[in-house]
């Protein structure tokens, strides 16, 4: 039963198109969900950011984000498995709250923790600033897909814009100009090298590679100009400004101009921590046994620079998000909202 209704509720999630910036209507269907079990919803805004909190006195918060990436599969079901773009990413993980929120009116049992569902994590990451100017929660939970691990630590990110400039020559005539498009691979080249990117980490390794390149070649030429985008993944003890420091030396040398348009460090969470013992409690009454590592920006990382102690946990897999396999099996949002209640309940009698 309870895999029908999370699959419904899923669905119901899915069919209203949520991309960031246009999240007024996955909003109202929350709040109208929330209003038919009798939780009270308070409305944040700044005039452009909406975010929806319940309990707003609490000091332990559930967070997730409504938004979604631009809509790439419309969804579609095959057996317990719920396709989509924003399955994974994160609406399974709003079922599960609201899952939760369903089971615990039925049992007549409290809701002990807060709740909020934010907007715009897809892009900037307002919602959880907004939330964070406005509350200072102890601890959060922030749900994003980790395949139901838990994970006490987060990478560092660094992103940057580039312009290689080269020079031109016909197309035929190789020695006689720059290739622009063989300077960034030989950037990239010598940013692999950098001692940061061998080491070896302990839930993931760190990474540096091009997620974006743009080279113009209409008259048969070698290439002059390449505009790219370049992001590295940083292992959680590692200082984001050590490894500019290395860096910026390359970009200087192969680049006509960068931009670093996204930088933070990581984090890792001792296991004496309460939100992290609170969860290993909830993990030993449901069943789950993993710790791991979030790879991925998240809200987690506004949430921890105001000082909450963050973990994140959920439904959904992070290397299909974002795809056009995009999918989740319903039988795991299950899961997440029964941890989410054992975390409820758990909190409630300390």
């Amino acid at each position: 039963m309870k895999t029908e209704r999370a699959k419904e509720i899923l669905l119901q999630l899915l069919k209203i198109p949520s991309p960031s910036g246009r999240e007024d209507r996955i909003a109202l269907y929350i709040m109208e969900f929330l209003h038919k079990l009798d939780y009270d919803v308070h409305i944040e805004s700044d005039g452009e950011i909406i975010d929806l909190v319940v309990n707003p006195e609490a000091e332990l918060f559930f967070e997730v984000h409504m938004d979604t990436i631009e809509p790439r599969v419309k969804p579609f079901v095959r057996g317990n498995i719920v396709y989509g773009t924003g399955a994974s990413d994160i609406k399974g993980g709003i079922a599960s709250i609201l899952l939760m929120l369903e089971q615990l009116k039925k049992e007549g049992r409290g809701l002990n923790v807060g709740i909020v569902f934010v907007s715009d994590e897809e892009k900037g990451g307002r919602g959880s600033a907004l939330f964070m100017e406005r509350y200072k929660p102890k601890m959060a939970v922030v749900l994003e897909p980790t395949d139901l691990e838990v994970h006490i630590a987060h990478a560092g990110n660094i992103e940057a814009y580039f312009e290689v400039d080269g020079k031109e020559a016909h197309g035929a005539c190789p020695e006689s100009g720059v290739n622009a498009i063989e300077q960034v691979f030989e950037m990239l080249q010598k940013l692999k090298e950098l001692e940061p990117f061998k080491v070896k980490g302990k839930y993931f390794d760190p990474h540096i590679g091009i997620q974006e390149l743009m080279c113009e070649n209409p008259y048969y030429l070698i290439p002059a100009l390449c505009r790219g985008r370049l992001e590295a993944r940083l292992l959680p003890d590692q200082e984001v400004e050590d490894v500019l420091d290395l860096i910026d030396p390359i970009l200087d040398e192969y680049t006509l101009k960068y931009e670093y348009t996204e930088i933070w460090d990581g984090y890792e969470l001792s296991e004496d921590e309460e939100i992290v013992q609170i969860a290993k409690q909830a993990m030993d009454v449901v069943g789950l046994d993993e710790f791991g590592a979030m790879r991925s920006w998240t809200d987690a990382i506004n949430f921890t620079y105001n000082g909450t102690k963050t973990i994140v946990f959920g439904p959904g897999n992070l290397d299909i998000s974002h795809t056009k396999f995009e999918r989740i099996d319903v039988r795991d949002v299950v899961k997440a909202s029964e941890f989410l209640m054992a975390i409820n309940d758990i909190y409630g009698s300390h």
